[in-house]
């Protein structure tokens, strides 16, 4: 089992990795295209919002033609629309190009799910999407410290060709390491099929409920991810190759809560874990729009709260997309495509909605926080009166 978390871990970090491993030169693609940051923006956004919808494509596809193909081809268009990436002469070809890049990078996030659904029992899954998630997290800030340096020295586009070389190093591992888990559905690609299993999950409200969690902590997340460069470079004035070092405060809090989380995994009921987790998030996210709103706001601050929220993250996102299979029934490559569609999708939107309320301070990343946490907090609140 140690090989097959190996081969998706690297697969996993690949797909980060192209977001965060460019972060760092937003503020400078900004006066290299001769555009607006909120133009900028949008290459995080739609490429979110592509990661997203591409997966309800990639599960069925898993079902019908098993996990490891469908793996293999994804991370195979990954490295290629990587360097496409690297050679676009505009923000827009860059959009463009990055919608494709993220759609290729979302064949991972659906079948981590079904993999690990597949090969692990009950207890198993949460450690594992524990273990799953701790060495994934380092992506973000270890691709943003690299990012700020390979910018610094080399300029933005070598972040992309530095992307590709990792999305071919996970091909390979993949190719050796990673069996195939499920038997291939002949039936599973057929529309009035998928449109009917799909229209059950979206009424199914257990499901939709745990769904939406994550999807909301990812959108928290995001927000970070999309406001952090221009509010720490821009307005607190951190030069690029040190803005991954205040990245890496939420990283490593939610590294922590991943260790914790795998250690207590079946020693602690599993809903009291998710209960700490949600208040650990609320009081850290609470705290970073306190901070923003009341002026005490600074560069180590607005990173200390936002690793308080991740902390409570950390089981969270251990926890619910378990839960929302075992609420599912039916495909589990179809619901593990929804359920790792929806989070992408809302972080997408959070990006959005930053482009939107862009007025050069934190206040739009503290407004869209807000917004993700009383969404997660709806979400829990319809979950436990489906229990």
């Amino acid at each position: 089992m140690g090989a097959i978390l190996t081969a998706l871990i690297l697969a996993g970090t690949a797909a980060m990795m192209s977001t965060h491993l460019y972060t760092p030169s937003l503020p400078h693609l900004a006066d290299f295209f001769h555009t607006s940051p909120a133009v900028v923006k949008l290459s995080l956004s739609f490429n979110a919002l592509a990661f997203g919808f591409s997966q309800l494509i990639h599960g069925p596809l898993s079902d019908r033609f098993g996990r490891r193909p469908v793996m293999l081809g994804g991370v195979t268009f990954f490295i290629l629309f990587s360097l496409a990436c690297a050679f676009a002469q505009s923000i827009y070809q860059l959009i463009v190009v990055r919608v494709f890049q993220g759609m290729s990078a979302s064949v991972e996030a659906v079948l981590v799910l079904a993999i690990i659904h597949d090969l692990f029992d009950v207890t198993d899954r949460v450690r594992a999407l524990a273990i799953y998630g701790m060495a994934v997290a380092l992506a973000p800030a270890t691709a943003a410290i690299i990012g700020g340096y390979v910018h610094a020295w080399l300029g933005w586009r070598a972040n992309f060709g530095l992307i590709a070389l990792i999305g071919l190093l996970a091909l390979v591992l993949i190719r050796r390491l990673l069996p195939e888990s499920s038997v291939p559905d002949k039936n599973s690609i057929k529309p009035i099929r998928i449109l009917k299993e799909y229209g059950q999950l979206l009424t199914n409200r257990g499901f939709l409920s745990y769904a939406i969690i994550s999807g909301a902590g990812s959108g928290m997340i995001m927000a970070f991810v999309t406001a952090g460069p221009f509010v720490l470079i821009s307005y607190f004035n951190v030069a690029p190759q040190h803005y991954g070092l205040y990245l890496l405060m939420p990283v490593l809090a939610y590294i922590c809560a991943n260790l914790i989380t795998k250690q207590v995994a079946g020693k602690i009921d599993i809903e009291t874990l998710l209960r700490l987790g949600l208040l650990v998030t609320v009081v850290g996210a609470i705290t970073l729009s306190g901070l923003v709103f009341s002026g005490f706001q600074g560069a180590v601050s607005l990173s200390l709260a936002m690793a308080v929220t991740t902390f409570g993250l950390g089981p969270v996102f251990a926890i619910v997309p378990m839960r929302a299979l075992g609420s599912a029934g039916g495909s589990i490559g179809v619901a593990s495509a929804l359920v790792s569609t929806i989070p992408p999708i809302m972080g997408g939107l959070a990006s959005a909605s930053l482009s939107v309320l862009h007025d050069g301070t934190s206040r739009p990343l503290a407004l869209t926080v807000l917004g993700m946490l009383f969404i997660a907090g709806f979400a829990y609140w319809i979950s436990l009166r489906q229990a």
